[in-house]
């Protein structure tokens, strides 16, 4: 019989260098293939999670219609009072829909006065930026899209709760401050119904994604630039984009974080969008306080567009593609008729008289 020799035996153990180097370079060429598709796999879940999110707060509002006969108001609230006597009239409508999101023990915390902190204050909460008011604090999963970071800390007011999901202005631009202009489904001190959708339910945007502020210049991310007479020419807005970055405003422009930096607080800069420029387009206020008009865009984490809630209850994604008109075109303000801002625009007036095809 042969016997096998220790030179033999040691021979035959294990991997050759070059072998090992061999099988690291098709392990880190698997990685670098599956890589891409794990991301896409993630970001589809967390995709399906934001319109699932924005699904249920169709349904609360369309419960609300049920018991009020009317969606909500986009901003309302106890009035303007001295300091932690009331909410100055600045609440969104997100409160009001909290019985309907299984959270009734807060809306009844807010719907009662109370002490938090040390502080007294009174029924519906103070003012919406008052961070030692505990409410105003608590954030609720169903308000918050995944797609989207975490704004850092010290970004607006890091202490005050955040929203993804905003409520739609229409096409006006004028008409994110003021009550008398009203093109869309929610505006200051008024509710809308179904009834008042004289477009067709299911062409009238009642929600839209939003990407919360976290204080750097990139234009989603940056807040609200301060630009001057976008009302007139809101191209101007995009033209505050840097030409050799467009995912960035020019250096040197004054900018605010206010996009979903208070989930209470009903300024169309906090929580809210008009549609004038598409999807994932820049957000411009024509000046430095957070109540004034401006252009503010629907924006989203999500490649290529926005998910919408329309009036019927469903969701749509919308291409930041989609047709916006004239965008260099003025304010419409309160007048009747379609709307100058296109397929994009139509899909924002209640009863602009435009009939909406496919988008």
């Amino acid at each position: 019989m042969k016997q096998t020799t220790k030179e033999n035996r040691s021979s035959s153990k294990g991997f050759t260098l070059i072998e090992l180097l061999v099988v690291i370079a098709i392990i880190a060429i698997l990685i670098a293939l599956l890589l891409p598709a794990v991301q896409q796999a993630r970001e589809a879940a967390r995709r399906t999670q934001c319109k699932n999110n924005i699904k249920q707060l169709g349904l609360a509002l369309h419960n609300y219609h049920d018991v009020y006969g009317a969606f909500i108001f986009g901003k309302g609230g106890t009035g303007w009072h001295a300091a932690n006597t009331g909410n100055w009239g600045r609440l969104s409508g997100l409160p009001g829909l909290l019985p309907y999101l299984d959270n009734a023990p807060l809306y009844q915390q807010i719907t009662s006065a109370g002490t938090f902190n040390g502080t007294a204050y009174p029924a519906f909460g103070p003012e919406p930026w008052k961070s030692n008011y505990t409410p105003w604090r608590t954030q609720l999963s169903a308000f918050l899209c995944p797609s989207d970071s975490a704004p850092r800390q010290g970004a607006g007011n890091s202490n005050i709760a955040k929203t993804n999901y905003g409520f739609s202005n229409g096409d006006s631009i004028r008409g994110s401050q003021n009550s008398r202009i009203n093109r869309g489904m929610f505006a200051h001190s008024a509710t809308y119904g179904i009834r008042d959708a004289l477009d067709g339910s299911s062409n009238t945007i009642l929600m839209a994604e939003l990407v919360k502020a976290n204080g750097n210049g990139l234009f989603k991310l940056g807040g609200t630039a301060i630009i001057a007479n976008v009302d007139t020419d809101p191209t101007l807005c995009r033209a505050a984009l840097d030409p050799n970055d467009k995912n960035a405003f020019n250096t040197g422009t004054t900018m605010r974080n206010w996009s979903g930096d208070r989930w209470s607080d009903s300024n169309v800069s906090m929580t809210g969008f008009n549609t004038v420029l598409p999807p994932n387009g820049p957000r411009c206020s024509h000046n430095t306080w957070d109540g004034r008009w401006g252009v503010y865009s629907a924006q989203s984490r999500h490649t290529g567009g926005v998910q919408v809630l329309l009036g019927d209850g469903s969701v749509r994604f919308v291409s930041e593609n989609i047709d916006t008109g004239d965008a260099s075109t003025p304010d419409p303000g309160n007048n009747p008729g379609k709307s100058p801002y296109g397929v994009w625009g139509a899909l924002g007036t209640k009863n602009g008289g435009e009939t909406v095809g496919e988008f």
